[in-house]
């Protein structure tokens, strides 16, 4: 039988239902208060901006919440995979927003954020170093303003 998905949502809103099987498109901004416990299904396949997210979607209105995060049963995960569970696990208070957006850069790196390539510099310097060579670029920059957006990126 072919429901309306938003008289679903209505009705799960509005307590008419106890469970809500839904896709991630409740990371963008689905907003249910009494909402307390969110159960993640092959979590070792988001990023780890999405497990944060998902996971937000719950304890909206001081209750208790609870994030449940699954992924099969022996399983061996990737490195990175692991260290999203990890890391998700690990900054779980309010206000985590910050470590898990640090230990995202961390993990996937940060690209070269002037050009074209996209290939995590900051992993083989580190993030720290990654930064500060790229505020001493963009000082470069400002000072000479003779530098193109091109030869910062290629530096």
């Amino acid at each position: 039988q072919d429901v309306d998905h938003d008289q679903r949502l209505l009705s799960f809103a509005a307590r008419q239902a106890d469970v809500l099987v839904c896709t991630t498109i409740i990371e963008s901004g689905l907003d249910i208060p009494t909402v307390n416990t969110i159960v993640i299904f092959s979590a070792h396949m988001f990023g780890l901006a999405s497990l944060h997210q998902l996971r937000g979607r719950v304890g909206r209105a001081g209750l208790q919440a609870y994030a449940v995060m699954t992924y099969p049963k022996g399983k061996q995960l990737s490195a990175e995979s692991q260290e999203r569970l990890d890391a998700i696990k690990l900054f779980s208070g309010l206000g985590a927003g910050f470590g898990v957006a640090q230990r995202d850069l961390e993990i996937r790196g940060a690209g070269s954020l002037l050009g074209a390539d996209q290939s995590g510099a900051a992993n083989g310097v580190g993030t720290e170093l990654y930064i500060q060579m790229l505020r001493e670029t963009m000082n470069e920059m400002r000072e000479t303003r003779s530098i193109s957006l091109r030869e910062a990126a290629d530096k």
